[in-house]
């Protein structure tokens, strides 16, 4: 059993660690008490698509449509390309691929899609009424190494439905695929870009959104990104970068942060070690881009569970002067970025599994404050005092609470501090829902999100973590928080009729609205350790660099 524990954390937290211009042609809308015919073909800018009825969800659903060109032979490591048009009716009933990557977890057999560099494809839920919705664009997390827009976890026929909205959720560029930066792809870049390909691949997404999600039903006006962990991560480099300007009107960052871009000269050093292991000279773009896609996988992956050990991660978002010129968080207390209404937080306990992994090592006080001096070092009596091993269960849940704090809790809290310096409508929320089969062991984990925005407590992977008690007690907030989320899609104000009154956070009064069994409210009481950690993180490398876990 604890080795099925720790395999469903390991997935989870690497699955779930992620418009304004012109519609298709016209074309008949069945009228008011006929319904919408999901099976007339729907033009794009590239071609017709034809989708189908999703009968369990009640929605319309298109599957694997293409919104770039496969990033693939002279196109790895470049910007995304428009899509080559097609003659006819394209089949959109089947999941397009998922992106390459090492593949530590496999669909189950509801899915099949297969990994591959040709990838670029996003699914689309709507209503099976007739109207016009607010759209709502998905971003997997995965920790940028792995992860699908195609997980049943994540199908938005429930939201799309419940909520009345046009769910969309895409795929990107992953790992090395998405993030390798190398001098010599900055110089042959019109932009002198590189090691964002993945980031530049959502902003395709979100212009695709713009032109076509009309034909479909959206308003492209009315664009809301929301995304999880590295998702959420992705939600936060949209906010800040100038490429992504206009295409969207709210955004969610669901357990994300915005201190995750690296600085270009450290992506350069992992390109250099990535052109050695590939057996090419750095600037031999011909033979890199000559390797198979095994080969690249192979030789520059790391499992997500080794990453988690303490050994960072390798590909992640740069500071390239093009998508980014610094933090994504700098950006937002500048107020220099796509400002618009922002509902954000994350769960209460984040990586309180931690102690499962490596709590068993510090079976003692002084083996906990010896962890905490071996990683910190002149900050170890602060972190002491903030975190005293006598306030948790164990030593293990002690430094499992660093970790939660500084790696998504408190960053969410330094967001939502920065950007309610300029923008008033910024809600802040915590989960704190953990009636699990395994709560004990993780708590309101990493993700714990997830299965009330998606309601997808019967669907792979949550089939394994919530039974069919756990899933009949939970539906009830999963209905509670949907209507939230739809709400603040639709208006920019998450407060639906007769629901618990949402305030908005503001950096003297940082509301926080609890979901559990009941909505409450939370205290103040992790303000302290947030403003510890948002000055620390100013002077230190992130939790994701290698020996900060």
């Amino acid at each position: 059993m604890f080795n099925r524990i720790l395999f469903f954390f390991f997935f989870l937290i690497g699955m779930v660690f992620l418009a304004a211009c012109a519609a298709g042609p016209e074309r008949a809308v069945p009228g008011p008490g006929e319904g919408y015919n999901c099976a007339n073909p729907v033009a794009t800018a590239s071609g017709q698509v034809g989708g189908s009825i999703d009968k369990e969800g009640n929605t319309c659903l298109w599957k694997g449509i293409p919104y770039a060109a496969p990033p693939v032979g002279d196109l790895r490591w470049k910007a995304p390309e428009p899509v080559r048009p097609w003659g006819g009716v394209r089949d959109a009933t089947r999941w397009g691929n998922a992106c390459a990557q090492l593949g530590m977890y496999k669909f189950n057999n509801h899915v099949s899609a297969p990994y591959s560099e040709d990838c670029l494809n996003l699914n689309i839920w709507r209503p099976r009424t007739p109207g016009t919705f607010p759209v709502m664009v998905f971003i997997h997390g995965g920790g940028f190494v792995l992860g699908a827009a195609a997980t049943p976890m994540y199908f938005g026929d429930r939201l799309a439905a419940n909520g009345n909205v046009i769910v969309i959720s895409i795929n990107y560029r992953l790992d090395a695929f998405g993030f390798l930066a190398l001098e010599e792809l900055a110089r042959e870049d019109p932009n002198h870009s590189t090691g964002n390909y993945g980031v530049m691949d959502q902003v395709a997404a979100l212009k695709w959104v713009r032109d076509n999600i009309a034909g479909f039903g959206g308003d492209p006006n009315n664009v809301t990104i929301f995304g999880q962990s590295a998702g959420g991560f992705s939600v936060c480099t949209l906010l800040a970068t100038p490429l992504a300007r206009g295409l969207f009107q709210r955004a969610i960052i669901e357990s994300g942060g915005c201190e995750q871009a690296g600085p270009l000269e450290q992506g350069f050093e992992t390109g250099r070690w990535a052109a050695r292991e590939l057996g090419c000279a750095e600037n031999n773009l011909a033979c890199l881009r000559g390797k198979s896609t095994g080969q690249v996988l192979k030789k520059l992956a790391l499992p997500f569970q080794e990453s988690f050990k303490g050994k960072g991660f390798r590909f992640m978002i740069h500071q390239d002067n093009y998508v980014l010129s610094g933090s994504a968080l700098s950006y937002l207390r500048s107020g220099n970025f796509n400002n618009v209404p922002l509902l954000l937080g994350s769960t209460r306990d984040e990586f309180q599994v931690w102690d499962l992994l490596g709590g068993k090592n510090l079976k003692n006080s002084e083996a906990y404050a010896a962890k905490v001096r071996a990683v910190y070092g002149p900050d170890t009596e602060a972190i002491l005092k903030l975190y005293p091993a006598e306030d948790y269960a164990s030593p293990g849940l002690a430094y499992a609470g660093i970790i939660s704090d500084r790696s998504i809790i408190c960053p969410m809290f330094s967001a939502a501090r920065a950007a309610s310096q300029h923008q008033k409508a910024v809600y802040f929320y915590r989960i704190d829902y953990d009636e699990t089969r395994f709560r004990r062991a993780i708590g309101a984990m990493h993700g714990a999100e997830l299965p009330f925005v998606f309601q997808s407590f019967d669907r792979w992977p949550m089939n394994f973590l919530f039974s069919s008690g756990d899933r009949a007690r939970a539906m009830h907030l999963s209905r509670i928080v949907q209507n939230y989320w739809a709400q603040f899609a639709r208006t920019g104000d998450p407060n639906p009729a007769g629901r618990v009154t949402w305030p908005p956070f503001t950096p003297d009064h940082p509301e926080t609205i609890v979901f559990d069994r009941e909505i409450n409210w939370a205290g103040t009481g992790k303000r302290e350790k947030c403003l510890f950690w948002e000055q620390f993180s100013r002077t230190h490398p992130s939790i994701f660099a290698p020996g900060q876990i």
